[in-house]
C-alpha cells in the first residue's frame, strides 16, 4: 500500500474532559477533587465559581458551583506529571514541563546522560511508556517528549537518512527496510519523500516494532537507464 500522507494516524480519539463541576462549600474543596480526579497538583488548575445556592433554612452557607479547568492540555499536563513522578523515582536530577506547542520537554542535569541516552533509545522508551499509560499508544494525537533539542536532531537525520536510503533504492531497484521508528519518526521518512519520483514508502507491521519501506516506484532499468534486466543482480561496484 503506497503511502499517504495521513498514512499512521488512525481515527482520533475523541479529546479527553476538560472540565469539571463541583457542587463545594469552598472553591479549594473543588481544586482538591479535580486535582484527586486528574491526578494534577492543584497549581496547575484554575476554579470558577459559576452560580451558588443558599444552604437548607439559610443554616449552612452557600453551596459553590466551581467550574475546574486544567491550566493547559489535560494531557500533556498528565504526561509530565506522569514523567515528573517517574524520574522521582529514579532519582533524576530533570523536570517535564509542557509547552506551548504541546510537547513536553524534559530539561535538567541529568536531561541529556540519563534521559536521551546514546542515540535516543531512553526518551524513546520513555515517550512509549507514558502513551502507553494515558492511551492506546497506536492512536493519534500522541504525546510528544523532547529533551535538549533531540527531537530537531533526530528530524534532521532522519531527512538525510531517508534522501540517502532513496538514493540506494533507485539505483539497485530493491526495497530497503529500515529500522522500528515511533510514528512521528516514520512520518518524517514519509513526507521527505512523497514528491520523490524514484521511490515510494509504507509502513509494515505493529508498535513498537512498526517500520518504514522504502521501494522502488518505477522499474530499476527504466528509471536508472540501466541495460540489465530488473530481475538480475546488479553489477558489482569496484572497492573505491
Amino acid at each position: 500500500m503506497a503511502f499517504e500522507l495521513r498514512e499512521d494516524r488512525k481515527e482520533r480519539p475523541e479529546p479527553a474532559e476538560r472540565k469539571l463541576q463541583f457542587d463545594v462549600n469552598a472553591v479549594e474543596e473543588a481544586l482538591d477533587a479535580a486535582s484527586q480526579e486528574w491526578g494534577l497538583p492543584r497549581e496547575l488548575l484554575r476554579a470558577e465559581v459559576v452560580g451558588s445556592e443558599r444552604g437548607f433554612l439559610g443554616l449552612f452557607g452557600n453551596r459553590l458551583k466551581v467550574e475546574v479547568t486544567p491550566t493547559g492540555d489535560l494531557l500533556g499536563l498528565k504526561g509530565a506529571a506522569f514523567l515528573n513522578d517517574l524520574m522521582g523515582r529514579m532519582d533524576l536530577d530533570a523536570q517535564a514541563s509542557l509547552t506551548e506547542d504541546g510537547t513536553i520537554d524534559i530539561e535538567g542535569p541529568d536531561a541529556m546522560d540519563c534521559v536521551v541516552g546514546r542515540y535516543g533509545d531512553a526518551l524513546k522508551a520513555m515517550e512509549y511508556l507514558l502513551n502507553l499509560a494515558l492511551r492506546d499508544p497506536s492512536l493519534e494525537p500522541r504525546v510528544r517528549v523532547d529533551s535538549c533539542g533531540y527531537r530537531e536532531r533526530r528530524t534532521r537525520s532522519l531527512e538525510r537518512l531517508a534522501e540517502a536510503t532513496a538514493r540506494q533504492v533507485a539505483e539497485y531497484g530493491r526495497p530497503v527496510r529500515l529500522d522500528p521508528m515511533l510514528s512521528w519518526e516514520r512520518w518524517v521518512i514519509h513526507t521527505t519523500l512523497h514528491d520523490n519520483q524514484d521511490v515510494r514508502t509504507e509502513s509494515v507491521g505493529e508498535p513498537p516494532m512498526r517500520k518504514v519501506v522504502v521501494l522502488p516506484r518505477f522499474d530499476a532499468s527504466e528509471s536508472m537507464g540501466r541495460r540489465y534486466p530488473s530481475h538480475s543482480r546488479p553489477p558489482r561496484r569496484r572497492p573505491y
